[in-house]
């Protein structure tokens, strides 16, 4: 029974890590040479002078998990915080998560919120995964990730990030 439990507690801990590929994610996704699927401008005070951009969106091999790599850009003059992505729609229990963002899908007209592992954690960025970062400099940008369950014949989604206007028509690779 221990080993099980320790089993079961070690992929809940890599989880976060692994992107959609199955490839083992770095601790902290890198803006540099990052394709952009689309831009966001901000649709909220607490937003202003940041914009958002979509970089990837991969499901895994099986063609259940989608993974989407995004960021956060600060365009002011003075380091903002980004506190209010965690959303608060479920009871993650990792409260210092980015679990707010979340995806549409036209086709099916649905809205998919990241997916939670067996302890309750946001299978997101945040502070399980290393790469959390809740306030930018003025010019920094910041990649984070999130992971969601939809259904194998979505091929594009919406991204949507409080604050933001929606980032639409997505490509899924």
């Amino acid at each position: 029974m221990k080993f099980r439990i320790f089993g079961i507690s070690a992929i809940a801990a890599i989880l976060p890590l692994t992107t959609a590929s199955g490839v083992l994610a770095s601790s902290a996704p890198k803006t540099e040479n990052l394709e952009s699927l689309g831009k966001a401008e901000s649709n909220e005070e607490v937003s202003s002078n940041l914009s958002a951009e979509a970089h990837a969106a991969e499901r895994n091999k099986s063609g259940n998990i989608l993974s989407i790599t995004w960021s956060i850009e600060n365009t002011g003059d003075r380091e903002v915080d980004v506190n209010w992505l965690q959303g608060a729609s479920y009871m993650y229990s990792n409260l210092a998560s980015y679990a707010g963002v979340t995806i549409t899908s036209h086709s099916e007209n649905k809205q998919y919120h990241p997916l939670m592992d067996n302890d309750g954690d946001c299978l997101c960025s945040g502070n399980t995964s290393l790469d959390v970062k809740n306030f930018l400099r003025p010019g920094e940008k910041v990649a984070y990730w999130s992971m969601y369950s939809v259904p194998e014949d979505i091929d594009s989604i919406d991204l949507e990030i409080p604050g933001f206007e929606p980032i639409e028509d997505i490509p899924i690779s």
